[in-house]
């Protein structure tokens, strides 16, 4: 399953490595991580603190890597190596906010008096501060989970929203879509790829306990990712373009209400609003260097000036004039 190595624990991994860890104040086997699993620990006090000393046994139950990271998300895969021993049941406290994805095996995961049997393409959260209970199962693969990480801050910021999220949500098209995107954000090279997707993963969550849904066959589900991500790209390569649902369904061979139903189920809006958000996006970046409003208007995409302005505001929560006004501010009178 699942774990949080502490730091500089990385060494725990070897097989017969001996470790000495320093407590100060602490005088139980309790402060050792339960999932090292060591095969004596002993504690000896030394000039007021105390020591621990342990034997690894023969393999760690579990190994962690780090796919990708940025300043506020990272990738992770955890999984178990052949012949390690297993516990039946395990504790473990999150420290910040996860999506976890359950990629191969299964598991038992409770929480507060509650059991879920977790298998392949599932997701489950971990919610900072809360307990999980984790038991593996006999004569069943050990699990092998992908786990998207938020920073400490960013988990803060959305405790609020998260903490009312079912921690195992029902399974729905967009989540398995998110699941699929994982494996191209890991090749591209842009830090925002893996932030938004993050961000992605928790709306899919909240609108995943909506209410059921119908779930596409795994080859009609990756039959419709292909091509909403190729629609997707091509709005996103030039928003300002003159973009139609009749073009964009043509493109990706498919009809203009089969595209928009499965548009908005697998990125969680119509195409017309992701097409404004990129344009507005755009607009922000151009009135940040110093084009004026009128002529953003028309460069990002939009053909009216009072509705650029009013979607500008509305979507912001100021009027476009504010973004190039504080620009030129910055760069004091000779920028004029």
């Amino acid at each position: 399953m699942r774990a949080i190595i502490p730091q500089g624990y990385e060494h725990l991994r070897h097989s017969r490595l001996r470790f000495l860890a320093r407590f100060p104040g602490w005088c139980a086997a309790g402060v050792l991580n339960p999932r090292l699993h060591c095969r004596a620990v002993r504690l000896t006090r030394l000039r007021g603190a105390y020591y621990a000393v342990g034997v690894a046994q023969e393999h760690v139950p579990f190994r962690v890597r780090k796919i990708k990271e940025t300043a506020n998300v990272s990738l992770t895969r955890f999984d178990h190596p052949a012949g390690a021993r297993l516990p039946d049941s395990e504790e473990q406290a999150a420290d910040r906010f996860q999506i976890n994805i359950v990629e191969r095996g299964a598991f038992r995961l409770g929480h507060k008096g509650r059991e879920w049997l977790l298998g392949v393409g599932c997701v489950f959260l971990s919610r900072p501060k809360d307990v999980y209970r984790y038991a593996h199962l006999k004569d069943v693969e050990p699990d092998t989970c992908l786990s998207v990480t938020l920073s400490r801050s960013l988990s803060r910021e959305l405790l609020p929203r998260v903490n009312c999220l079912p921690l195992v949500p029902q399974v729905s098209n967009r989540l398995r879509f998110l699941q699929l995107e994982l494996a191209s954000i890991v090749q591209d090279d842009i830090p925002l790829g893996l932030e938004t997707l993050a961000c992605e993963f928790v709306e899919a969550v909240e609108e995943a306990s909506t209410g059921d849904r119908h779930l596409y066959r795994p080859n009609q589900l990756n039959w419709y990712a292909e091509r909403i991500h190729a629609a997707r790209q091509r709005m996103d390569a030039n928003p300002a373009d003159q973009h139609s649902l009749l073009q964009l369904s043509s493109l990706v061979a498919m009809s203009p209400f089969l595209f928009a139903r499965v548009f908005r189920e697998l990125i969680g809006m119509p195409p017309h609003r992701y097409l404004v958000q990129l344009r507005l996006a755009r607009a922000r970046t151009l009135l940040k260097s110093g084009m004026s409003v009128t002529n953003t208007c028309y460069a990002a995409g939009f053909n009216n000036l009072s509705h650029f302005i009013r979607k500008f505001r509305k979507h912001y929560g100021f009027v476009p004039s504010a973004t190039r006004s504080s620009r030129i501010g910055e760069l004091g009178p000779s920028s004029h």
